[in-house]
């Protein structure tokens, strides 16, 4: 009796457990991702192409920095990160709901972005969509 108990409880936590990742996986994530995406400001809406874009890799006195300028970008692919990819070799870790930047040109870990001069986006830069003249700047710290 004691052995049927003991492959009961087995069983109810492992129920239990499949139940929890199904949850996870198809109730958490999706919303997740979809507050990423409604946090994007409604005027950089994904466009097919984005002109005269600028790029300036600033690393701190690591090596020298670089500047890209009259970048077009096509195929909807015209984030923060494609300018990036773009014009660079990277390093990144795609977690899912948003790409992390580990290496840009061979120097690693602690890398933010900027469009613009204004403070850094709270969204991973594969969702922050580029408008034209924008300026692109990713600084090592």
């Amino acid at each position: 009796m004691r052995k049927n108990i003991k492959y009961i409880i087995i069983s109810v936590i492992a129920v239990s457990s499949f139940t929890v990742l199904l949850l996870f996986n198809f109730v958490i994530i999706p919303k997740l991702q979809s507050n990423i995406i409604q946090g994007i400001d409604n005027n950089r809406e994904k466009q097919f192409e984005v002109k005269n874009i600028t790029l300036f890799i600033d690393y701190s006195g690591v090596k020298e920095n670089e500047i890209f300028e009259n970048i077009n970008l096509t195929n909807y692919k015209t984030t923060a990160y494609h300018a990036l990819l773009n014009c660079c070799d990277l390093v990144v870790i795609d977690y899912g709901w948003g790409i992390y930047v580990k290496e840009i040109n061979g120097v690693g870990v602690g890398w933010i972005y900027s469009v613009n001069e204004d403070p850094p986006p709270n969204i991973p830069s594969n969702y922050f969509y580029l408008m034209d003249n924008d300026t692109v700047e990713w600084t090592h710290v």
